[in-house]
C-alpha cells in the first residue's frame, strides 16, 4: 500500500495526532520538571561514637538525636544542628541517658526521655533553651537494644510514649502534656517483648509501632489514637530499628533485616510489599522524614566483629579474637567434641555459615545462600550435621546441611525456627506459631509440646528428661516426653537475650544488665538452685546478634565482640 494512502486513514491520522500529543506533553513536563536529581546521601561531621534516636523539626531545618561518646562508660545527652551544614549543638547534660527527642508540633519544645536506675521520666524543654519540666516518671522499658520510645501528638498536648509496666510486655501510652497522666493504647500479647518505635501519622489520626515477639524480632503495626483498628503491616519477624512517617502519610521508612542484613525499606499503609530503598548497605537504623524540604535522615554503622574466646572463669579483658575477617562474625557454636566451630560470618557480602577448627583455623565456607541470612548453626551429636534457621520473606524455614563445603542444605520444616537437636541426635526441637514442638532428626511426626505461647529458646537438658526454655523474666521447663510446664527458676536481671546453653550440672543463660550496661552469661546450677555470674562482657553495639557458646570442657567461652564500630549520621536531599 503508498505511504500516501496510508497516512490519509482516520486511525493512523488519529494514533499519529495522540503520539505527537504525547510527546508534546512529554517535552513540556521535563521542561517544567528541569533535569532529574540524585538521591544521594551525605554523612554529616562531627558525630564520634554512637549516634541514634532521630527527629527533625516540624520545618525541616534542624535535626536532634541523642550521642554518646567513644567510651561505653559514656551517657547519651541529646544533640541539635541546623541543616544542611550546622554544626552540633549539645542540647542537655548530666549522669543520665537522653534519649528519644521528640520536637512539638508548633517547633518550640523538644521532649525526651531520661532513663535512670530503672526509672523513665519524660522531659519537657524548650527548643530554643531554658529550664526542663518533668511530665510524667514512669517503669522504663528494658530492652537490651535502642529502640525509639517517644513521639508527639499533631494536637501538641500528649505524646506517645513507651512504658515497662511491672513484669509485663512494653506497651505504647498517651502522655498528657499538661499534667503527666497515662492512659494505656496498646495491648501487646503476654510473653512478647512488647511495643515500640511509635510514629504518629502526618494527619494525626494514626500510630505506627514495632511489636516484639518472643525472640528478637519484630513486626509493623498500625493503629488508631485509641488503640483500636489494629493492623498488622508486616509478617517476617526481623529485626527492625525505627520507622518514620512519608510527608503524605501513605507510607512508612524503616529500618529492617530483610533479605541479607538490616537495609532502609519503603513499605505502603494500605498493604503490599516492603521495597528497598538502595541507600545503604552499612547498617542503617533510626530513619527520620521531614515533613518539609524532603529530606531523609538515618545512622550508619559499619561495624566489624569478630569472635572472641576467654577463659570462663576470667573477664572479657582475657579474650582474644579467635575467628576475624573484614566484616561481621557472631552466632557461634562449638561441635560436641569441641574440635570445630561453627558460626555465621558475613566476609563475602552475605551471611553465610562458616566452620574452622578449635582455634579458628583452616576456615571453609559451608552455605551460599546469597541473600536470606540463616540462624545460629547447631552441631547434631556426631558432629556431622548442622542445624539452622533460615528466614525468607515468607517465613522461617528450618533447615540441616552437612558440615562440608560444597553440601547442599535439606528444608526440614515450613514455619518454624529456633531449631535444636536432642542430646541423642534422634529429635528436634522447634518454635511453630508461638509453641514448642518435637519432630524426628528429619523434621516427621511433629509433637506440639508447650501449651502456653511465646516460649523462645528450647534446649534440651543433658539427661534427655526436659525441655528448657526462656519466658520473658523466668526460665521454664516441661518434660520431652510431654507433660505439664513449669518455671524451672527466675533471673536476676530480668532482660533475657541470646540463648540457653545446658550442661552436666546446670544452665548457661544471658542477661542484660542495665545498671552496668553489660551482657552477664549467669549459671544456674540444679543443686543449689541459686544463679552467679560466669562471665562478663560490655557490648556496645547491638547490631552484634547477642549469643555466647562454652566449650563442652566448660573451660572456655565464645561471644561475639565489635573491634570497629563508628556511628555515622547521613542525609538524603530531595527524598520524595
Amino acid at each position: 500500500m503508498p505511504a500516501s494512502t496510508l497516512l490519509r486513514r482516520p486511525a493512523v491520522l488519529l494514533a499519529l495526532g495522540l503520539g505527537a500529543i504525547a510527546a508534546v506533553t512529554t517535552l513540556l513536563g521535563s521542561l517544567t520538571k528541569g533535569p532529574a536529581v540524585e538521591t544521594k546521601a551525605v554523612t554529616l561531621p562531627d558525630t564520634a561514637g554512637v549516634v541514634a534516636y532521630l527527629a527533625f523539626s516540624p520545618d525541616g531545618n534542624r535535626l536532634a538525636y541523642s550521642q554518646r561518646g567513644v567510651s561505653k562508660d559514656d551517657v547519651f545527652h541529646i544533640f541539635v544542628r541546623r541543616l544542611p551544614s550546622g554544626a552540633a549543638q549539645q542540647f542537655t547534660a548530666g549522669s543520665a541517658n537522653d534519649i528519644s527527642p521528640a520536637w512539638s508540633p508548633d517547633g518550640g519544645s523538644i521532649a525526651l526521655l531520661r532513663l535512670d536506675g530503672g526509672r523513665a521520666q519524660c522531659i519537657i524543654v524548650p527548643a530554643n533553651g531554658g529550664p526542663e519540666r518533668k511530665i510524667a516518671e514512669f517503669p522504663a522499658a528494658g530492652a537490651t537494644q535502642l529502640l525509639p520510645r517517644l513521639a508527639w501528638l499533631r494536637d501538641g498536648k500528649s505524646l506517645a510514649a513507651v512504658t515497662g509496666p511491672e513484669n509485663q510486655p512494653a506497651a505504647i501510652a498517651l502522655v498528657d502534656a499538661a499534667n503527666g497522666s497515662l492512659r494505656r493504647i496498646t495491648n501487646p500479647p503476654d510473653a512478647t517483648e512488647g511495643d515500640w518505635s511509635p510514629a504518629v501519622s502526618p494527619d494525626g489520626s494514626t500510630l505506627a509501632f514495632t511489636r516484639s515477639g518472643a525472640s528478637d524480632g519484630a513486626d509493623i503495626y498500625v493503629c488508631d489514637l485509641s488503640g483500636g483498628n489494629l493492623r498488622r503491616l508486616t509478617f517476617d519477624d526481623r529485626t527492625i530499628r525505627g520507622l518514620a512517617w512519608m510527608p503524605g502519610g501513605g507510607d512508612l521508612v524503616f529500618a529492617a533485616t530483610l533479605g541479607n542484613g538490616m537495609r532502609l525499606w519503603r513499605i505502603a499503609v494500605n498493604g503490599g510489599s516492603p521495597r528497598n530503598l538502595f541507600l545503604s548497605a552499612n547498617f542503617p537504623g533510626y530513619p527520620a522524614v521531614s515533613l518539609a524540604h524532603n529530606r531523609l535522615a538515618y545512622t550508619e554503622s559499619p561495624s566489624v566483629s569478630s569472635v572472641w574466646r576467654a577463659p570462663l572463669d576470667a573477664n572479657a579483658s582475657a579474650g582474644r579474637p579467635i575467628l576475624r575477617s573484614s566484616g561481621r562474625e557472631f552466632a557461634p557454636s562449638y561441635s560436641r567434641d569441641g574440635k570445630r566451630i561453627a558460626d555465621i560470618s558475613d566476609q563475602t557480602g552475605f551471611s553465610e555459615i562458616w566452620v574452622s577448627d578449635s582455634e579458628g583455623g583452616d576456615r571453609v565456607q559451608i552455605t551460599s545462600f546469597k541473600g536470606p541470612q540463616p540462624g545460629r548453626p547447631h552441631w547434631s551429636p556426631d558432629g556431622k550435621w548442622l542445624l539452622f534457621d533460615l528466614r525468607r520473606d515468607g517465613g522461617g524455614e528450618v533447615y540441616k546441611t552437612l558440615a562440608e563445603p560444597g553440601s547442599k542444605p535439606v528444608r526440614l520444616l515450613n514455619a518454624s525456627s529456633g531449631a535444636t537437636w536432642s542430646h541423642d541426635g534422634k529429635s528436634i526441637y522447634f518454635q511453630q506459631h508461638g509453641f514448642l514442638f518435637k519432630a524426628t532428626a528429619d523434621g516427621g511426626n511433629p509433637e506440639q509440646l508447650t501449651g502456653r505461647p511465646g516460649g523462645n529458646g528450647g534446649v534440651e537438658s543433658v539427661d534427655g528428661k526436659f525441655l528448657y526454655y526462656r519466658d520473658r523474666r523466668s526460665i521454664w521447663r516441661i518434660p520431652t516426653t510431654g507433660g505439664a510446664e513449669e518455671a524451672a527458676f527466675d533471673t536476676d536481671f530480668g532482660i533475657f537475650g541470646g540463648p540457653l546453653q545446658t550442661a552436666q550440672k546446670g544452665i548457661y543463660y544471658m542477661e542484660f544488665d542495665r545498671g552496668d550496661r553489660a551482657m552477664v552469661i549467669s549459671f544456674f546450677d540444679y543443686s543449689t538452685k541459686r544463679s552467679s555470674a560466669a562471665f562478663r562482657t560490655r557490648i556496645g553495639d547491638f547490631s552484634v546478634p547477642m549469643s555466647f557458646e562454652v566449650s563442652p570442657d566448660g573451660k572456655y567461652i565464645l561471644y561475639p565482640m565489635v573491634d570497629q564500630s563508628q556511628t555515622n549520621l547521613r542525609l538524603v536531599e530531595n527524598f520524595k
